[in-house]
Protein backbone atom coordinates (compact mmCIF):
# COMPACT_ATOMS: atom_id res chain seq x y z
CA UNK A 1 0.00 0.00 0.00
CA UNK A 2 2.85 2.34 0.84
CA UNK A 3 4.49 2.01 -2.57
CA UNK A 4 1.14 2.46 -4.26
CA UNK A 5 0.53 5.69 -2.33
CA UNK A 6 4.06 6.90 -3.01
CA UNK A 7 3.91 6.15 -6.73
CA UNK A 8 0.47 7.56 -7.45
CA UNK A 9 0.00 9.92 -4.48
CA UNK A 10 -3.00 12.19 -4.82
CA UNK A 11 -4.32 10.30 -7.86
CA UNK A 12 -4.67 7.16 -5.73
CA UNK A 13 -6.46 9.15 -3.02
CA UNK A 14 -8.77 10.70 -5.62
CA UNK A 15 -9.56 7.25 -7.06
CA UNK A 16 -10.10 5.70 -3.62
CA UNK A 17 -12.36 8.60 -2.63
CA UNK A 18 -14.34 8.15 -5.84
CA UNK A 19 -14.73 4.41 -5.25
CA UNK A 20 -15.90 5.14 -1.71
CA UNK A 21 -18.31 7.76 -3.06
CA UNK A 22 -19.93 5.34 -5.51
CA UNK A 23 -20.32 2.86 -2.62
CA UNK A 24 -17.70 0.42 -3.84
CA UNK A 25 -16.28 -1.49 -0.85
CA UNK A 26 -13.06 0.40 -0.28
CA UNK A 27 -11.05 0.66 2.95
CA UNK A 28 -10.73 4.43 2.62
CA UNK A 29 -10.16 4.99 6.34
CA UNK A 30 -7.18 2.62 6.32
CA UNK A 31 -5.77 4.29 3.21
CA UNK A 32 -6.16 7.73 4.78
CA UNK A 33 -4.41 6.61 7.95
CA UNK A 34 -1.51 5.31 5.85
CA UNK A 35 -1.46 8.56 3.89
CA UNK A 36 -1.39 10.54 7.14
CA UNK A 37 1.57 8.49 8.26
CA UNK A 38 3.37 9.17 4.98
CA UNK A 39 2.52 12.87 5.23
CA UNK A 40 4.22 12.94 8.64
CA UNK A 41 7.37 11.69 6.94
CA UNK A 42 7.04 14.33 4.21
CA UNK A 43 6.43 11.73 1.50
CA UNK A 44 2.92 12.96 0.65
CA UNK A 45 1.93 16.63 0.62
CA UNK A 46 -0.84 17.55 3.08
CA UNK A 47 -2.63 19.88 0.61
CA UNK A 48 -2.81 17.09 -1.98
CA UNK A 49 -4.19 14.72 0.64
CA UNK A 50 -6.79 17.19 1.91
CA UNK A 51 -7.97 18.11 -1.61
CA UNK A 52 -7.79 14.84 -3.56
CA UNK A 53 -9.75 12.51 -1.30
CA UNK A 54 -12.74 14.81 -0.62
CA UNK A 55 -12.88 15.68 -4.32
CA UNK A 56 -13.07 11.98 -5.18
CA UNK A 57 -15.82 11.44 -2.60
CA UNK A 58 -17.82 14.37 -3.96
CA UNK A 59 -17.46 13.19 -7.55
CA UNK A 60 -18.64 9.73 -6.58
CA UNK A 61 -21.64 10.85 -4.53
CA UNK A 62 -23.17 13.44 -6.85
CA UNK A 63 -24.72 10.85 -9.21
CA UNK A 64 -26.38 9.16 -6.21
CA UNK A 65 -27.90 12.47 -5.12
CA UNK A 66 -29.29 13.14 -8.59
CA UNK A 67 -30.54 9.55 -8.89
CA UNK A 68 -32.41 10.11 -5.63
CA UNK A 69 -33.81 13.35 -7.02
CA UNK A 70 -34.94 11.48 -10.14
CA UNK A 71 -36.62 8.76 -8.07
CA UNK A 72 -38.42 11.52 -6.23
CA UNK A 73 -41.00 10.66 -3.60
CA UNK A 74 -40.30 6.93 -3.70
CA UNK A 75 -38.39 7.11 -0.44
CA UNK A 76 -39.92 5.02 2.33
CA UNK A 77 -41.89 7.46 4.46
CA UNK A 78 -40.23 6.40 7.71
CA UNK A 79 -36.77 7.11 6.30
CA UNK A 80 -37.85 10.35 4.68
CA UNK A 81 -39.43 11.57 7.93
CA UNK A 82 -36.27 10.75 9.85
CA UNK A 83 -34.17 12.55 7.28
CA UNK A 84 -36.42 15.62 7.41
CA UNK A 85 -36.16 15.56 11.22
CA UNK A 86 -32.36 15.44 11.36
CA UNK A 87 -31.62 17.12 8.07
CA UNK A 88 -28.53 16.82 5.94
CA UNK A 89 -26.37 16.97 9.05
CA UNK A 90 -26.74 13.17 8.93
CA UNK A 91 -24.24 13.40 6.09
CA UNK A 92 -21.72 14.87 8.49
CA UNK A 93 -22.02 12.30 11.25
CA UNK A 94 -23.21 9.38 9.13
CA UNK A 95 -20.00 9.34 7.11
CA UNK A 96 -18.29 7.56 10.00
CA UNK A 97 -20.88 4.77 10.18
CA UNK A 98 -20.44 2.10 7.50
CA UNK A 99 -23.33 1.98 5.04
CA UNK A 100 -24.99 5.21 6.12
CA UNK A 101 -23.68 7.40 3.27
CA UNK A 102 -25.03 4.86 0.75
CA UNK A 103 -28.51 5.51 2.14
CA UNK A 104 -28.35 9.16 3.13
CA UNK A 105 -26.99 10.57 -0.14
CA UNK A 106 -29.83 9.36 -2.39
CA UNK A 107 -32.31 10.08 0.39
CA UNK A 108 -31.21 13.71 0.35
CA UNK A 109 -32.18 13.84 -3.32
CA UNK A 110 -35.46 11.99 -2.73
CA UNK A 111 -36.58 14.37 -0.01
CA UNK A 112 -35.94 17.47 -2.09
CA UNK A 113 -32.92 18.92 -0.31
CA UNK A 114 -31.59 21.76 -2.50
CA UNK A 115 -28.38 20.75 -4.28
CA UNK A 116 -26.38 23.68 -2.85
CA UNK A 117 -27.29 22.73 0.71
CA UNK A 118 -26.52 19.07 0.04
CA UNK A 119 -23.19 19.95 -1.57
CA UNK A 120 -22.14 22.14 1.37
CA UNK A 121 -22.93 19.39 3.91
CA UNK A 122 -21.34 16.73 1.71
CA UNK A 123 -18.18 18.79 1.30
CA UNK A 124 -17.96 19.41 5.05
CA UNK A 125 -18.49 15.70 5.67
CA UNK A 126 -15.84 14.59 3.16
CA UNK A 127 -13.32 17.06 4.60
CA UNK A 128 -14.03 16.02 8.18
CA UNK A 129 -13.70 12.33 7.27
CA UNK A 130 -10.43 12.90 5.41
CA UNK A 131 -8.88 15.08 8.10
CA UNK A 132 -9.97 12.79 10.96
CA UNK A 133 -8.50 9.61 9.51
CA UNK A 134 -5.34 11.18 8.11
CA UNK A 135 -4.58 13.02 11.37
CA UNK A 136 -5.15 9.78 13.32
CA UNK A 137 -2.65 8.06 11.03
CA UNK A 138 -0.27 10.97 11.40
CA UNK A 139 -0.42 10.98 15.20
CA UNK A 140 -0.32 7.20 15.62
CA UNK A 141 2.66 6.89 13.29
CA UNK A 142 4.78 8.40 16.09
CA UNK A 143 4.47 5.10 17.95
CA UNK A 144 3.57 2.54 15.28
CA UNK A 145 5.12 1.45 12.01
CA UNK A 146 3.01 1.74 8.86
CA UNK A 147 2.28 -2.01 8.92
CA UNK A 148 1.19 -1.88 12.56
CA UNK A 149 -0.93 1.18 11.82
CA UNK A 150 -2.71 -0.58 8.95
CA UNK A 151 -3.24 -3.71 11.06
CA UNK A 152 -4.70 -1.58 13.87
CA UNK A 153 -7.03 0.25 11.48
CA UNK A 154 -8.24 -2.98 9.85
CA UNK A 155 -8.74 -4.56 13.27
CA UNK A 156 -10.79 -1.61 14.51
CA UNK A 157 -12.91 -1.56 11.36
CA UNK A 158 -13.61 -5.29 11.71
CA UNK A 159 -14.51 -4.83 15.38
CA UNK A 160 -16.95 -2.05 14.47
CA UNK A 161 -18.52 -4.26 11.80
CA UNK A 162 -18.89 -7.20 14.20
CA UNK A 163 -20.43 -4.98 16.89
CA UNK A 164 -22.84 -3.44 14.38
CA UNK A 165 -23.82 -6.90 13.12
CA UNK A 166 -24.43 -8.33 16.58
CA UNK A 167 -26.62 -5.39 17.55
CA UNK A 168 -28.81 -5.92 14.47
CA UNK A 169 -29.12 -9.67 14.82
CA UNK A 170 -32.22 -10.82 16.71
CA UNK A 171 -31.49 -12.84 19.86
Amino acid sequence: MESWLLHYGSVSLLAAGFLYGINFPCPLGVLLMAAGSLARQGLIAWPALIVACPLGILLGEQPWFFLGRRLGPRAPERLAARFRQHGPSLLLTGRFIPGVPATVVPLAGMTGVPWGRFFAWDLASALLYTVTYSVCGNVLSQWLSLGQLIALAVGLLLLIQVLAYTKRTPS
